[in-house]
């Protein structure tokens, strides 16, 4: 099962792409930075739930889908995570590669 976080990530990069906005015109109009919402794509920040409703109004769908939605794929263009048969594996590698990054940068 995915990280909640990097599903729900995954499923606003979806619409963004889908509605063609790009990450500079998100965080221009949510008022975020742009490290912000690599960070909320990538699923490394809890996004409370007043902040989900504006970000799934401004691309145009509801908070429901993009909590619900099963992404077509949870790892878009890293050639090498392609090769994890077991997702479960993947997702558990993923997570260790988030705790290590958000211990690195506290450190």
């Amino acid at each position: 099962m995915a990280n909640i976080g990097r599903k729900l990530g995954i499923n606003i990069s979806t619409c963004m792409y889908k509605a063609g906005i790009n990450p500079d015109s998100f965080a221009e109009k949510l008022g975020y930075s742009i490290k912000d919402v690599w960070n909320v794509i990538e699923g490394k920040v809890v996004i409370p739930p007043f902040e989900l409703e504006r970000i799934a109004g401004f691309l145009g769908t509801t908070k429901a889908e993009l909590i619900n939605r099963e992404p077509d794929s949870l790892i878009p263009d890293l050639q090498f995570m392609k090769e994890f048969k077991d997702l479960d594996n993947l997702d558990k590698i993923l997570d260790l590669m988030d705790e290590y990054v958000e211990l690195r940068e506290g450190v």
